[in-house]
C-alpha cells in the first residue's frame, strides 16, 4: 500500500471503535461542568498550552469545545476577543459565571457542537483557532478542516499522546482490557494528506495530583471508565485508596505510574502549505 491511499480519517474511526471509554454526551458534561471546572481552572496544562501559543493583542480567538472556560478566561486578558463555543449548557453557565467574578468583557459564548453549521449560527472567522483536548468527534477531517476555515492566522489542537488522561492501571485493576483509542500520530498523518505541514510540542503533566479528599479522587477516576459495576466500583475504590497518600500541605496525593501527556499540534496558515 502507498501512504498517499491510506484514509487516515477512516482509520481514525475504526481506532475509535475498538477504544475502551464511551464518547460523552451532552448531558454527561453537563453533569461534570461544575466539578470539572473545580479541577481544571488551574491545571499547569494551561500553563504549558499558553506558553506555546504566541499571540497579539489585536487578535481574536475562537475556542471550539471551551469547557467552562479552562483556556478561555486566561487568553481574553491577552488577546482583543474570545469566542468559546460549546455543546454543553451547563459549561457555557460556569464560563459565564467565571467570566463575570473576573470582570472579563471581552469573551462570547455561543453553544455549538462541531457538527453544527458555524455559518448559520454566525460564528466568524478568528485569527487564531484553539481546540484543548476537544477532538472526541466522528468525523476528524470534518473537524480540522473546521479549524483550518475558520483561522485566518493560526490553528492550535491539542490531541491523546497514548492513554492521555486516562490511566491503563485502573483499567488492570477492573479486569478490564484497556484500548485508548486514536491517539495525535492519526491527526498529524491526516493533516499531511490534507496538504497541512503541521509541527508538534509536547504536554506532560505531573505523575501526581492533590485532591481535597478521598471521596474526590475516586469520583475523578470514575469517570475514565463507563457502566461500573458495583464489583468494579469497590475495585476501583481500593485502587485509588492505596495509592493515596496524606499532603504535607493537606488534602491528598494520587500518584500514577505514567504521567499524562498530550501533543500540541500547530500550523500557521501562510506557512504550512
Amino acid at each position: 500500500m502507498r501512504y498517499d491511499e491510506i484514509d487516515w480519517n477512516a482509520l481514525w474511526q475504526e481506532a475509535r471503535r475498538a477504544k475502551s471509554w464511551k464518547k460523552k454526551g451532552r448531558t454527561d458534561w453537563d453533569q461534570r461542568a461544575a466539578g470539572f471546572a473545580a479541577r481544571n481552572i488551574d491545571s499547569p496544562y494551561v500553563t504549558q498550552f499558553l506558553d506555546k501559543l504566541p499571540l497579539e493583542r489585536k487578535w481574536s480567538v475562537l475556542d471550539v469545545g471551551c469547557g467552562p472556560g479552562t483556556l478561555s478566561l486566561p487568553l481574553a486578558h491577552e488577546v482583543r476577543q474570545v469566542t468559546a463555543i460549546d455543546f454543553s449548557a451547563a459549561m457555557l453557565a460556569e464560563l459565564r459565571q467565571r467570566a463575570e467574578a473576573m470582570g472579563v468583557e471581552n469573551l462570547t459564548t455561543i453553544q455549538a457542537a462541531w457538527e453544527d453549521d458555524w455559518e448559520a449560527l454566525h460564528i466568524a472567522p478568528h485569527d487564531v483557532a484553539i481546540a484543548s483536548r476537544s477532538l472526541s468527534v466522528d468525523n476528524l477531517e470534518g473537524a480540522l478542516t473546521k479549524l483550518d476555515c475558520w483561522a485566518t492566522k493560526a490553528v492550535y489542537l491539542t490531541d491523546r499522546v497514548g492513554a492521555g488522561p486516562f490511566d491503563p492501571d485502573l483499567f488492570a485493576a477492573l479486569g478490564r482490557p484497556f484500548a485508548p483509542g486514536p491517539d495525535y500520530i492519526y491527526t498529524v498523518n491526516l493533516l499531511y494528506t490534507m496538504g497541512i505541514h503541521a509541527r508538534v510540542d509536547f504536554i506532560t503533566l505531573a505523575a501526581t495530583r492533590r485532591y481535597e479528599s478521598p471521596d474526590e479522587a475516586i469520583q475523578s477516576h470514575a469517570w475514565m471508565v463507563d457502566d461500573l459495576t458495583p464489583a468494579e466500583t469497590e475495585r476501583l475504590t481500593d485502587y485509588v485508596e492505596r495509592r493515596l497518600r496524606r499532603h504535607p500541605e493537606g488534602g491528598w496525593e494520587f500518584r500514577r505510574r505514567l504521567a499524562p501527556r498530550w501533543a500540541l499540534i500547530w500550523w500557521r496558515k501562510a506557512e504550512e502549505r
